[in-house]
């Protein structure tokens, strides 16, 4: 098994390049060679609706700071449509840096510390929330599982910790470090975590992932494959409210009941 961030690190590189790997499928052991070229991808879009009772609803599947304007401008647009309540969907967020994360808590927050930062050789820095940058005292709940890492593991983590939102759904990936690639004698490397990201509550969020106040499973999690291994799109849970009617979803059901309750 080669660890996700080295598999990350090793397909960098120019767009327009190449690289070769050796795929094994499921049910498939010999491993397959798979070329691929790189490209830049557009990442989705950031996509908002209202839900009945004035609850605006935003899913988020990436983070870049070109998505967390998105999602501020989203906030705005549907405070302007007279929503009350927010509901944050960053199941299956994994693409963003841990900057990005802050960036997106600090909507939320107008006080409190977003995280920080540590590392055995690197001196500990702390995030705090820019009382300019948040956008909105709205209640509101963020809705993870298992496929949400990274950048929306720290934003759920602050929002929880500082108790600014009830977060939903399962434990996060746990994955918001700060590595570097160290080369060996033979020619190998290792990927080597030389700082990790803490929740405000203290907790090393790669160590421990981030373990929402209201433990609700996620069946849109359960990724079917098919004989060859590949992904059974009805099952896949990709298209988020898509599928089926967003409010039909037992995770949004537990935000919506929550949010109902104050």
């Amino acid at each position: 098994d080669m660890p996700l961030a080295y598999a990350s690190m090793l397909l960098q590189g120019e767009s327009g390049t190449t690289v070769e790997l050796s795929v094994v499928r499921v049910r498939h052991p010999e491993p397959a060679p798979v070329k691929l070229t790189r490209a830049v991808f557009p990442l989705p879009p950031v996509q908002s609706r209202v839900l009945a009772d004035n609850v605006g609803y935003i899913n988020i599947d990436a983070l870049s700071p070109a998505l967390v304007k998105e999602v501020a401008a989203a906030v705005q647009k549907l405070q302007k449509d007279g929503v009350q309540k927010l509901v944050l969907d960053v199941r299956n967020c994994a693409t963003g840096s841990p900057d990005d994360g802050i960036a997106l808590a600090n909507l939320f927050l107008n006080k409190g510390r977003i995280t920080y930062l540590v590392g055995q050789k690197m001196p500990r820095q702390n995030f705090e929330a820019d009382p300019a940058k948040a956008i909105t005292t709205l209640p509101v709940a963020v809705l993870t599982n298992r496929g949400t890492a990274n950048a929306a593991e720290v934003a759920a983590a602050a929002l929880m910790d500082n108790k600014r939102a009830q977060v939903v759904g399962e434990r996060t990936y746990g994955d918001a470090a700060v590595r570097r690639a160290i080369t060996m004698e033979d020619g190998g490397a290792i990927i080597l975590s030389v700082a990790k990201y803490y929740s405000p509550d203290g907790k090393a969020i790669q160590d421990t992932g981030v373990t929402p106040n209201n433990v609700v499973s996620d069946s849109d999690a359960q990724i079917d494959v098919d004989d060859n291994g590949e992904p059974v799109p009805e099952a896949a849970g990709a298209e988020k409210g898509q599928q089926k009617k967003v409010e039909d979803d037992a995770v949004v059901k537990k935000a919506l009941e929550l949010l109902a309750k104050g």
